[in-house]
Formats: C-alpha cells, sequence, structure tokens
C-alpha cells in the first residue's frame, strides 16, 4: 500500500536540504532564512510547532541560534533540538491548539526583530457515512468552509491492496467529491486519510526570505464500498 502523505519534518528537510549544524554568530545575519510549522495529527492527538532556521536560503546549513538571538511563539521561548536532522527549535502540545493567531518572533545577534503573525484553524468534517455506493462518489462535507485560506486537500482512499488519491489546490469551497472512477479500482473495506497543508511566504524577513507551513492530518475513517 503506498502511503502519499509526507510528514511535517520531510517539508523542511528534503533530500537537497543540509543538516550540518552551524552557529548564528558565525554567519551574515541577513542570510538567516526561517522556516515555521504548525502540524496537527489526529491520530496521535498531538500538535508540533517547528522552527527551523538556515545559512543562506531554505536548503542551507542548519543553524542554533546564539545569545541574544532567540526565537519566540506568542512570548516563550521555544526549545532547541539537535538530531539527525540538523538543528531545530520545537514545542509540542497534547491535543489540538485553540484557533487563532500564533505570533513567531526572531530576533537576530544584533537585536533586529521579524514578527510573523500566523492566523491557524483546525480542519473538521461531517461525519462520513459507513457504506456508500461506489457509483454515487465520496462526498466530503466541511462546516467551517475554509474560505481564502487557499490551502491544498489531499483526499487517500486505500483497500487492502490499491491506494488511489485526488489533490485540490487551493480549497475555498464547502464540499469536495472523490471521483467514482477512482473508487470503481477498489472494493470493499476502505480506508479514508485526508491531509491538508498551506503554504505562505513571511512578511517580515531577511534577504534569505522565510516560510510558514500548515499541517492538519486527520485520523484514518474507515468506509464500506457497495458495488
Amino acid at each position: 500500500m503506498k502511503k502519499i502523505i509526507i510528514p511535517v519534518l520531510a517539508l523542511f528537510i528534503s533530500s537537497c536540504a543540509s543538516n550540518e549544524i552551524g552557529h548564528s554568530k558565525d554567519v551574515n545575519q541577513d542570510e538567516i532564512h526561517q522556516g515555521y510549522s504548525i502540524n496537527y495529527d489526529e491520530s496521535r492527538n498531538e500538535t508540533e510547532v517547528i522552527a527551523f532556521f538556515r545559512f543562506a536560503g531554505p536548503n542551507g546549513t542548519t543553524l542554533i541560534l546564539n545569545e541574544p538571538s532567540k526565537i519566540e511563539l506568542n512570548g516563550e521561548v521555544m526549545n532547541n533540538v539537535q538530531s539527525g536532522l540538523g538543528s531545530y527549535y520545537s514545542k509540542s502540545v497534547k491535543g489540538k491548539l485553540p484557533d487563532n493567531e500564533y505570533v513567531f518572533a526572531f530576533s537576530d545577534i544584533t537585536g533586529k526583530k521579524f514578527e510573523n503573525k500566523m492566523d491557524f484553524r483546525n480542519m473538521q468534517i461531517e461525519e462520513l457515512p459507513k457504506e456508500i455506493k461506489k457509483s454515487d462518489g465520496l462526498t466530503i462535507h466541511f462546516p467551517n468552509k475554509p474560505e481564502g485560506r487557499k490551502e491544498d486537500l489531499t483526499v487517500e482512499i486505500s483497500d487492502d491492496s490499491t491506494t488511489v488519491s485526488e489533490v485540490w489546490k487551493n480549497v475555498v469551497f464547502e464540499r469536495v467529491k472523490f471521483p467514482k472512477e477512482k473508487l470503481d479500482q477498489l472494493h470493499g473495506k476502505v480506508k479514508v486519510n485526508i491531509h491538508r497543508n498551506g503554504l505562505l511566504e513571511l512578511r517580515q524577513h531577511a534577504h534569505a526570505g522565510g516560510f510558514f507551513s500548515s499541517e492538519y492530518t486527520l485520523a484514518p475513517r474507515e468506509i464500506t464500498l457497495i458495488e
């Protein structure tokens, strides 16, 4: 069974990105690239907030922030983590973050501050039916219309041997319908995986730029397909 939904850290650590660790005091402060992510995984019921700093672009050397440089989330200093992925800053929260505006404030060693506000909203769907006719297709309804959010939505449906998927770009509507032609490739009981992601450029950043990524992954739902 092919899995296409990518964990949040993979967005920050691509195959061409460096996992080496450097120190922010040793680099040109204008060449520090900022990367932020808020990720909720319903299966683990956990939200992970991540901040990456890289030298000379999104694939450069990961950085440890040397004092007085720091990264704060809503006024709270984030903790540094060093691993095989390099250096990053992380905060894990059990359960969902409240629907709210979250402020990432990065200060470099010169005291220059970059403050970026991120509007994060949890994804909700109406309960899926226990069974559907394949000829009807599968319609997924959102009780809270994501108007203006322009995030991408991936729906992946799998039986014991086959996985089919559909991606909707810049979702700003109240429902999506999974194509019945793809459901024809599946049989019996299936698992439905639903994943939402958004990517935005930061408003405040140094010359090297920066982005914000939001990720929301629902726990798999099970339905039965009727021929």
